[in-house]
């Protein structure tokens, strides 16, 4: 059975208006949560398709 997973990216930065969403750089806040994603998905693991 395959797993779906849905989730937002890390809180980016808005500061810069004309940059694509893919190229915004993350808060500061964003680099201290995405690490837990990651923990999460490896615990669980979900880190890589089966």
């Amino acid at each position: 059975m395959r797993t779906l997973l849905v989730f937002r990216h890390a809180k980016s930065s808005h500061a810069d208006e004309s940059l694509p969403d893919h190229d915004r750089p993350l808060t500061d806040r964003g680099r201290r949560e995405a690490p837990h994603i990651g923990m999460h998905l490896l615990e669980r693991d979900l880190d890589e398709p089966q």
